[in-house]
């Protein structure tokens, strides 16, 4: 921070302490000032608004790099105290220049008054004054409160301990007051202690009537032969729910916890922002423990362990079976890079294998909840799953109505759509269904459009539109034609391979109505918006889709290089970087060894004869061996135009390629008839004369295949003397 001052800023910083306030008449001969005189200087110069000053005593003071339990010793034995640090801190925030410095204190400071709570030792020394007096106990209160979750452990020692009543009863009311904070470490803890404690914390739990409680009250209901525990665990269930209800299932609450933890439910999360969390067990052995896990990924590990609870205690929850497979994608998907995760070890198999082992039903419903939650990341792991296991006889066995591997052929990200068909197409279904329409067209599609990224502008202003469309361009986008409202871009839409980016700019509350318009169309769910707006407008809107990664709204005056930021950092979000040449390629490759595996066969439920506009236009668009393959499966499609495009494109070749061509027009004709056009078939007979042995075979065997009258080739066979 230091080295961004100017020279002039950090004389007059020496200056300034050398002409010290009246306060502190000893700092002229100070060589190194103190963290505690730095401390003092940085509230001295915010509140006397010395701005520069205050940045290079704040800059100076991190620069120290005293431990966040340091320095909030050094706040607490200054001369203003926390209130005075607190109250310059607030000042400080207002500032621009000094904003940045303050915050860092801030946070250091926070931290430090987190870690001193959490220290065991300050949290037994606190426990220890809940009996000394009124005032100890107010005190010990909060402070045991700051420190949340990681003090439970000792609160419940005390508890199982027995040894002090009146220490047992006023760690009851410290934990009844940590409400949510104690939920989670007491439902490790409740099934393994002893009864008489079972009853005391099915009672805390009650008191906290937190939801979170209910699966283990309800399990310790169903298991104990103990008829006080029983009593216990009834009561406390009323006090969360209101009622006890005989006979509901403790496994379904387990997965109905599992499920809200895989949703990442805020009040399931006891520290939001930090990088930890705690993962709680118990010993009798050695008491409460906690392991600390990655906030990234301790929802899917929660997630993960409540769905093997419920099928330890229903082992035929398909649905638990489904929340597991999904929390472990998420897992993998979640994970930063290099992170060993504690409760899941690199020796287990990776998630792929669970979910093929699961087989397609259960992947589906895994789908089905990605596709639901516009998870692109997760679908995409489903489908891989799905790719390995879904068979014709077998691709709907065990689904219920809803056919997720349809529905993804609709999802708006296109790598889901092109993986979604492939697998489709790799099953081929014994049976049709809707939906099948959509399969070969969108194979067709990823021979030639994968690669490309489609944009739309939705503006009034005509000179708006075009210039958006512009930078969208400049930002590697095809820009296709804008319109003024989102009904009017509805055919454009519809007739794009997909859409990867909506801009829309209009007032705010237009923008806000274009952006719901567009989340309610299936089309466009789940494509990355940028919405454009007036500065005003902005400032009131800018928080509104601050937890949406989909959506972004700028002001108006965006810079190109903003423009393109905004744009680049919402399509990853998305769907994770563009699809790159050699994605392309393997979906082009992919798609068409299906489209021909499905025109041998003469599938029954995915007709080859839906791709037809696309293969014709993926022909004349490919070329070598892309074009080759394409032509082979379009000379399996019985329609005339097909045939006539694939003759077209043959005609006007030459060499090698021009050979292959024509031999599979000869295979569309032997299969389907003549359904060339008459120019075609006196290109053909002009063809069967080519110097060019090779084409004049192959030319004379398409000749042959068209089975023309003796008119047709008189002038062949004359020529022949």
């Amino acid at each position: 921070m230091l080295s961004r001052l100017s020279p002039a800023v950090i004389w007059l910083f020496v200056s300034a302490a050398l002409l010290a306030p009246a306060w502190a008449p000893a700092r002229a001969q100070d060589a190194q000032p103190s963290a505690t005189q730095l401390l003092d200087d940085f509230r001295h110069y915010v509140i006397t608004r010395q701005d520069e000053l205050a940045e290079a005593s704040a800059a100076a003071l991190l620069a120290r790099a005293l431990s966040p339990e340091e320095f909030v010793g050094l706040v607490q034995d200054s001369r203003f105290g926390e209130e005075g640090f607190e109250e310059t801190i607030r000042r400080a925030l207002f500032v621009p220049s000094v904003e940045g410095v303050a915050a860092q204190l801030d946070q250091l400071y926070q931290q430090g008054l987190r870690d001193k709570a959490r220290n065991p030792d300050e949290i037994a020394r606190n426990i220890s004054l809940l009996g000394v007096n009124q005032r100890g106990r107010i005190l010990a209160t909060q402070r045991l409160r700051s420190a949340g979750e990681y003090a439970v452990p000792q609160l419940v020692q005390v508890l199982v301990a027995r040894r002090d009543p009146a220490m047992e009863a006023e760690a009851e009311r410290v934990l009844i007051a940590l409400g949510a904070d104690a939920v989670a470490p007491i439902s490790a803890a409740i099934l393994k202690v002893d009864p008489v404690t079972q009853a005391r914390l099915a009672l805390i739990l009650g008191m906290t009537r937190h939801p979170a409680g209910l699966a283990p009250l309800y399990e310790l209901a169903a298991t104990t032969d103990d008829a006080a525990v029983r009593s216990a665990a009834v009561r406390a269930v009323e006090r969360i729910s209101g009622e006890f209800r005989e006979g509901l299932s403790p496994a379904d609450l387990y997965r109905l916890l599992a499920d809200d933890y895989f949703n990442e439910s805020p009040s399931l999360t006891r520290f939001p922002g930090e990088s930890h969390q705690l993962l709680w067990n118990y010993d009798p052995a050695l008491g409460l423990y906690p392991t600390p896990i990655r906030t990234e990924v301790f929802h899917e590990a929660r997630a993960m362990a409540l769905a093997e609870k419920a099928l330890s205690l229903n082992p035929d929850d398909r649905s638990a079976v489904a929340l597991w497979i999904a929390a472990n994608f998420k897992r993998e998907i979640d994970t930063p890079e290099g992170y060993d995760n504690p409760v899941y070890s690199p020796s287990r198999r990776g998630a792929l294998y669970y979910a093929v082992a699961a087989g397609p039903a259960m992947t589906q419903d895994v789908l089905g909840r990605a596709l639901r939650d516009r998870d692109t990341p997760l679908a995409r792991r489903a489908i891989e799953a799905l790719r390995v296991t879904a068979g014709g006889a077998g691709i709907w066995s065990g689904a219920t109505r809803s056919r997720p591997l349809v529905d993804a052929l609709s999802y708006p990200d296109r790598r889901v759509q092109y993986e979604a068909a492939l697998a489709v197409g790799e099953a081929n279904p014994v049976e049709p269904f809707e939906g099948a329409e959509r399969v070969t067209p969108l194979l067709a599609s990823a021979i030639r459009d994968a690669g490309r990224r489609f944009a739309v502008v939705i503006a009034r202003d005509p000179a708006v539109q075009q210039a958006w469309a512009a930078r969208l361009t400049r930002a590697g986008f095809e820009a296709l034609a804008p319109a003024a409202t989102l009904e009017a871009a509805a055919s454009v839409i519809a007739e794009a391979p997909g859409v990867d980016m909506l801009v829309v700019q209009g007032s705010g509350p237009d923008v806000q109505r274009l952006i719901e318009s567009a989340r309610a169309d299936a089309r466009l769910s789940a494509v990355p918006i940028l919405g454009v707006m007036p500065v005003s407008a902005w400032n009131e809107t800018r928080f509104a889709y601050q937890n949406d990664p989909l959506t972004q709204t700028r002001r108006e005056g965006l810079s190109d290089d903003q423009f393109v930021e905004s744009v680049e950092a919402l399509s990853l979000a998305a769907s994770g970087p563009p699809i790159t040449e050699e994605e392309a390629r393997r979906y082009a490759s992919e798609s068409l060894a299906v489209l021909r595996d499905l025109a041998v066969s003469g599938s029954s439920s995915l007709s080859i004869a839906d791709a037809a506009t696309r293969l014709i236009s993926a022909l004349t668009g490919a070329e070598g061996e892309v074009r080759l393959r394409v032509a082979d499966v379009l000379a399996r499609v019985g329609q005339r135009r097909a045939q006539v495009a694939l003759a077209d494109v043959a005609l006007d070749a030459a060499d090698d390629e021009q050979v292959a061509l024509l031999e599979a027009v000869t295979r569309s004709v032997k299969t389907f008839g003549n359904l060339l056009e008459d120019r075609q078939v006196r290109r053909a007979l002009a063809l069967a004369e080519s110097p060019d042995q090779r084409v004049a075979t192959a030319a004379v065997a398409l000749v042959g295949a068209l089975n023309l009258e003796a008119g047709e080739i008189r002038d062949l066979i004359l020529a022949v003397r």
